[in-house]
């Protein structure tokens, strides 16, 4: 496959959400979604810059479970959602609603996990060639319809933790989970099968969660 027809494979989840959400929702700002779009390359920056320097450090010798357990929650899940929350900080929030902010924040995520596909199959497009494009074609998949998902909601859960935090209803499940279930995505996204099936679970458990907290966040501010 022509590795910028993989690029631009990897962009389509995005283009097509930041449109949807422009055309359907009223409240949609383009203004907005750009700025959200920008907070998600800029947390990109330093959990990029963190994994490269400390991968290493964190590499496990044989296939011991919890050991890469720790290391999916801490290497991912911590790092990658905690820089992602922090940015989210920088959203305006003012005269917006609930609603608005998490599809900034899914939107923030989805574009960081575009970034992040595109990265990680450029440094896998040698091993992909050996194998005439079926690696390659699998990594787009893996990378665009899972992972991406786990960016998107991951982060428009956070958003919602950024706006119950700023309007004094603290929902700290919406901090905690993004991490959590971040990290057990990529656990159990590396297993072999039957066990990468849990993947799939973790990414309804995520949906599940963002709309818990949309709920009770919602209640206490009404």
């Amino acid at each position: 496959m022509n590795v910028y027809a993989a690029i631009i494979l990897c962009f389509i989840p995005f283009i097509t959400v930041f449109l949807l959400l422009k055309i359907f929702i009223d409240e949609i700002s383009i203004t907005k979604e750009l700025i959200a779009c920008a907070l998600g390359l800029l947390a990109l920056i330093p959990i990029t810059v963190l994994q490269y320097s400390f991968g290493d450090f964190f590499q496990i010798k044989g296939r011991m479970f919890f050991a890469l357990l720790f290391r999916a929650i801490l290497l991912y899940g911590l790092i990658e959602e905690g820089f992602k929350c922090a940015a989210l900080f920088l959203l305006p929030v003012k005269k917006c609603n609930l609603k608005e902010i998490f599809f900034y924040g899914l939107l923030a995520g989805l574009f960081l996990g575009c970034f992040e596909s595109v990265i990680y199959i450029l440094s896998s497009i040698q091993k992909a060639s050996a194998h005439s494009g079926t690696v390659l074609l699998y990594l787009i998949y893996i990378r665009s319809f899972t992972s991406i998902l786990i960016h998107a909601f991951a982060a428009g859960l956070l958003a919602m933790f950024v706006y119950s935090v700023k309007n004094k209803c603290i929902r700290v499940s919406a901090l905690v989970y993004p991490v959590l279930l971040h990290g057990l995505y990529d656990f159990f996204v590396i297993m072999p099968k039957p066990m990468n099936i849990f993947s799939y679970v973790i990414i309804l458990l995520l949906l599940l969660e963002c709309r818990i907290s949309y709920v009770r966040i919602k209640e206490r501010l009404s």
